[in-house]
């Protein structure tokens, strides 16, 4: 258990800095999902490292010892952990446990806050607010909503917008704020994770530019539209709201200017080869942590 519970409180440092570079040699939506999945499985051995961690240094303590009896022999012989480590990593597990639950009430405040606009006159799926400044975003929810603002429609010519309500359409549909509130939620229980949350996003946003070109047959035509609408406003819509205006716009323009990107074999062998061994330490890590419950309960 000693050295498994330590490769898993690596593993967030390790998936965060080679997971991004991985992503870009990742078609769009490839990206997005292997990104989600190693987001998800850093975020799983935060907890669960600092988990059998503090059990493993609080079962040691004189007060708990007390309550369980355990056979010393058994326990003398089960992986040790200090009581200190154990104290350490509880305050840690705390901590990140609350910066998660604050992040989630935050979020869910926020969308609340959204929902009136499901009630605004829509034509289909699609909401116009009247301001000047030019931004356009997707509303998840039941029923999902494309906002865009009078100031955006009037700065884009009639096929620009159909990119980007083209655009819009890909969120809904592929319900990229399950990617985005994961990066989120992620980044607030482990802050090593933040680089992941934005190439997350950056992701997410990648590929409603891909499926957005394919809509309307043109890259062309769906760089200039996002670039024109970059120039037009600045995109201070809702955080928690997919949004056009968006994560890196320039790298982005650039991308569509492009070639269709292709996925990289190597990158998604690799790329899986780190969630399966992250997923298998987490196994091992929960096996022994059993271990050491039946030792202090016999």
């Amino acid at each position: 258990m000693y050295l498994t519970v330590y490769l898993l409180l690596l593993a967030p440092a390790v998936l965060a800095a080679v997971g991004p570079r991985l992503a870009r040699q990742l078609a769009p939506a490839a990206a997005a999902r292997t990104l989600a999945a190693i987001t998800a499985v850093a975020a799983a051995s935060t907890v669960w490292g600092l988990l059998v961690l503090a059990a493993g240094g609080l079962g040691r303590i004189a007060e708990v010892l007390a309550y369980t009896r355990p056979d010393p022999a058994a326990l003398a012989a089960a992986d040790p952990v200090p009581r200190t480590l154990g104290v350490l990593a509880a305050a840690l597990l705390s901590c990140g446990l609350f910066r998660l639950v604050r992040a989630g009430w935050r979020r869910r405040r926020e969308m609340r806050a959204l929902a009136g606009l499901r009630a605004l006159p829509a034509a289909g799926d699609l909401i116009v607010v009247a301001d000047d400044e030019p931004d356009a975003y997707a509303l998840p929810g039941r029923p999902g909503r494309i906002v865009v603002t009078s100031g955006m429609l009037r700065a884009l010519p009639g096929d620009e917008r159909a990119v980007l309500l083209a655009h819009e359409h890909a969120h809904l549909a592929h319900r990229h704020h399950y990617y985005t509130a994961l990066g989120e939620m992620a980044s607030a229980l482990n802050p090593i994770l933040r680089r992941l949350r934005g190439e997350l996003g950056f992701a997410v946003e990648r590929w409603a530019d891909e499926d957005a070109a394919h809509a309307v047959a043109s890259r062309a035509l769906a760089a200039r539209s996002l670039a024109r609408a970059a120039l037009a406003g600045t995109g201070r819509g809702p955080a928690t709201a997919p949004a056009y205006l968006r994560h890196q716009v320039t790298a982005r323009v650039r991308a569509l200017q492009g070639a269709r990107p292709e996925s990289r074999r190597s990158a998604a062998l690799l790329a899986a080869s780190l969630v399966t061994a992250t997923a298998v330490a987490l196994a091992d890590a929960t096996s022994a942590l059993n271990r050491f419950l039946e030792i202090l309960h016999p």
